[in-house]
């Protein structure tokens, strides 16, 4: 192996933690975040036996944990430049391994079972950049050694259409950064994450396995692509389902070389109670637990924190709740290291669609200036017909007429059509 510039990891950086349980890290269509590394990180050329240092004056005395063991950021950031030294060919790939590995060992004395998990990670990405190298390579000289008859078969070949070429995994700008973030989320979007990568490799064949199972519950097909796709589910969609007697499915339909395709139509039903709300929710709440099991108890809990807001909320403003439950589970949706149960991930939204001062509730038109006719309902009040209604006739939501002949003056026990 290879004499190589030696990583001194000591452990004073270790003693001021960052904590693992804050997984606010933001996502744009998935979870990155930014792999720099930290100015002030100098190496020393002295001979064979050069060392750089990570010391608290670097400014690397923030960790992370891998494992059971923390692991300064400057460790992962030294694992790092090698893996880039590799990749623009500046030293040979065991030059990379044996400073990945010396800094590892470095970074966790006490933890071989980390630096062993750790160092295999390593060897993936290097071996799937030498791997994407050396097709490049045959592919050039297949491309010199090539007959003229050959030459004129490969053109007919690309005319038509082929499969498109596997990127190599290893470039993304991201790869590092997320597996430095992967060991601070908690285990449940953990398990989200496997299974998502799982059905984006066939995302038909997998809902088509689904719809299929004797066990997937009743749903509408539109939504089954949310769920597998780790999208927000349209609960307005999921409530006209449940009243639909109709298909409402998205089809393809083919003319010649031209696709159209149908989309669904919108939702004729939208949730706007509580009642509704519950309806749906079990419904999105099940399908969701069949693709993702270990939701079933984050679900559950968010169920019960949108109800008790349902209770605490007058219900002339239950639709502010609905507004809110939908922000929130757009956010959760579009990232992929939140879960529903992180409620103080959710003060702004909560503060936006349901306080008096809230940007989404100012650009709505106040409740008590729409026309409180716009806000009665059309039917007779039959707590008013047995005189229980303690609101006036201009203040109740419904109108104050006989639940009989829906005629005024009178209330239904004193109807004289009943005479």
């Amino acid at each position: 192996m290879s004499t190589g510039n030696v990583v001194d990891a000591t452990p004073t950086p270790l003693e001021t933690p960052i904590s693992g349980g804050n997984n606010d890290t933001t996502q744009g269509g998935n979870n990155g975040a930014s792999d720099q590394q930290h100015p002030g990180t100098t190496s020393g050329e002295q001979g064979s036996g050069n060392r750089r240092s990570l010391s608290p004056e670097s400014g690397q005395s923030r960790v992370r944990t891998l494992g059971n063991a923390p692991v300064s950021i400057a460790a992962l950031a030294a694992c790092n430049k090698p893996i880039e030294d590799f990749r623009a060919s500046n030293i040979s790939k065991a030059t990379a391994l044996s400073r990945i590995y010396t800094t590892l060992t470095d970074a966790l004395p006490a933890d071989p079972t980390g630096v062993e998990e750790a160092f295999a990670r390593y060897i993936v990405i290097l071996e799937n950049h030498e791997h994407h190298l050396s097709e490049a390579k045959r592919r050039s000289n297949r491309q010199r050694s090539k007959s003229p008859v050959e030459e004129q078969f490969d053109e007919e070949e690309l005319s038509r259409p082929t499969k498109r070429a596997k990127p190599d995994e290893s470039q993304y700008p991201w790869v590092v950064s997320d597996f430095i973030h992967s060991v601070t989320l908690s285990p449940s979007p953990t398990a989200s994450l496997d299974l998502l990568k799982l059905y984006s490799v066939d995302p038909k064949g997998t809902k088509r396995s689904l719809i299929n199972s004797p066990t997937c519950p009743e749903f509408p097909d539109s939504e089954w692509t949310n769920i597998l796709a780790g999208r927000a589910v349209n609960l307005d969609t999921v409530l006209t389902g449940y009243y639909s007697t109709s298909n409402n499915d998205e089809r393809i339909e083919s003319i010649g070389d031209l696709n159209i395709k149908f989309g669904t139509v919108a939702p004729t039903k939208i949730v706007s109670s509580a009642g509704e709300w519950t309806i749906a929710w079990n419904r999105a709440s099940r399908a969701t637990s069949m693709a993702f099991p270990h939701r079933a108890g984050e679900l559950a809990n968010y169920a019960e924190y949108i109800i008790a807001l349902f209770a605490a909320t007058d219900i002339l403003f239950h639709d502010r709740v609905i507004l809110f439950d939908k922000a929130v589970r757009r956010r959760v949706g579009s990232r992929r290291d939140l879960e529903l149960t992180h409620f103080d991930k959710f003060a702004d939204l909560r503060t936006a669609h349901m306080d008096s001062i809230g940007a989404a509730v100012v650009q709505r038109l106040p409740i008590s200036k729409v026309p409180l006719t716009s806000r009665k309902k059309q039917e007779a009040c039959n707590r008013w017909n047995e005189g229980l209604c303690l609101l006036d006739g201009s203040q109740c939501r419904r109108l104050h007429v006989c639940n009989k002949c829906s005629k005024g003056g009178h209330k239904g026990p004193e109807c004289p059509s009943s005479q």
